[in-house]
C-alpha cells in the first residue's frame, strides 16, 4: 500500500513539474512579447530626435502647403529619394516627424526630398486632392533632378506612394512602402483612430461608398514600376492584412519592429531601408 501511494505521489509531482514548466514558458514568451511592444518607438519618440536643417525649400504648387524640403547629401548622391510622410492622412501630423529619417538618409549619401501635402482638415485635402498633391510633388521632384526618383512612403504616405506606382502620369523609378496601408476597403472598416481617419479621407463609410474605397486602394497587379514593402511584426497600426497581393519577394518583415520603428534612424529597420536603396542604385 505504501509503495502504491509513493508511486502515485511521484506521478503527481512529475505532472505538476511539467505543468509548472509549461506555465513558466508561456509567461516568459508573454513577457518577451510585451517587452517588444513596450520598446517600440512612438511618434513622440520620433519627434524628439535631432535632424539637420534642410538645404532648401521649394514650392511645387500655389498653395502654401505645397512645398518640398531638400536634404542634400554631403557627397555625390548615391540616389535621389522622395520621402512621403504618414500621419493617417490628417493635418494633425505634418512632415516634422519624418525629418530625422530624411536627415539620416542624407548622411548616408542620398539626396532626399520631403514634400508636404494637403491632408484631411486642409482646404483641398481629402480624396482625391491629397493624392493629387503627392503626384504633383513627385513630378516636380523628377523635373528638378532630371530623372524619376525612388519614392519611400510611411504608413498613409506609403499608401499615397504606392498609388503613384500605378499612375502612368507620375514619374518615379520604384517605391518602398514602410508599414504602408494598401487596401482601403479593409482598413476603412477596422477599429482605431487611423482607420477612422481613412473614412474621413474618403468622406464616406465603406458601406455607403464601396467604389470610392476600391478606387483609393492599391492594386498590386496595377503597379507599373517595382515596389517593395517593409513591415514590422509588432505593428498594431498597419497589420499583415495590408500585404495582400504582394509576393514574398516584395515583402521584408522585421521581427519585433513596431509602426514607428520603421522611420527611426537608430532602429535596425533603417539599415534595411538603406540596403534596399543601395540595391536600387546598382
Amino acid at each position: 500500500m505504501t509503495t502504491w501511494l509513493t508511486q502515485r505521489l511521484r506521478l503527481i509531482l512529475v505532472i505538476f513539474a511539467i505543468v509548472l514548466s509549461n506555465l513558466c514558458t508561456v509567461m516568459i514568451l508573454s513577457a518577451r512579447a510585451a517587452t517588444e511592444l513596450n520598446d517600440a518607438a512612438t511618434i513622440e519618440d520620433i519627434l524628439t530626435l535631432e535632424a539637420s536643417p534642410p538645404f532648401s525649400a521649394k514650392a511645387y504648387g500655389t498653395d502654401l502647403l505645397q512645398t518640398a524640403l531638400f536634404f542634400k547629401s554631403a557627397t555625390s548622391p548615391k540616389q535621389h529619394v522622395a520621402l512621403i510622410h504618414g500621419g493617417c492622412w490628417s493635418n494633425h501630423y505634418s512632415r516634422a516627424h519624418i525629418k530625422p529619417l530624411a536627415s539620416a538618409l542624407a548622411s548616408k549619401g542620398f539626396d532626399v526630398w520631403v514634400p508636404e501635402y494637403r491632408r484631411v482638415g486642409d482646404a483641398g485635402g481629402g480624396w482625391p486632392g491629397t493624392y493629387h498633391d503627392v503626384a504633383l510633388a513627385l513630378n516636380y521632384i523628377a523635373h528638378q533632378i532630371g530623372k524619376p526618383p525612388i519614392v519611400v512612403g510611411h504608413s498613409a504616405g506609403g499608401h499615397l506612394a504606392l498609388l503613384a506606382a500605378a499612375d502612368p502620369d507620375v514619374a518615379l523609378e520604384r517605391v518602398i512602402g514602410l508599414a504602408a496601408i494598401t487596401d482601403m476597403s479593409i482598413y476603412g472598416q477596422e477599429e482605431g483612430s487611423c482607420p477612422a481617419m481613412a473614412r474621413e479621407l474618403i468622406g464616406a463609410t465603406y458601406v455607403d461608398s464601396p467604389e470610392q474605397y476600391r478606387d483609393a486602394s492599391v492594386i498590386a497587379s496595377d503597379k507599373v514600376i517595382p515596389a517593395q514593402l517593409i513591415i514590422g511584426s509588432s505593428d498594431r497600426i498597419v497589420e499583415e492584412n495590408q500585404l495582400e497581393g504582394f509576393t514574398h519577394e516584395q515583402i521584408v518583415q522585421i521581427s519585433g519592429a513596431g509602426h514607428f520603428d520603421l522611420i527611426h534612424p537608430k532602429h535596425r529597420a533603417f539599415e534595411t531601408l538603406v540596403d534596399l536603396l543601395m540595391e536600387a542604385s546598382q
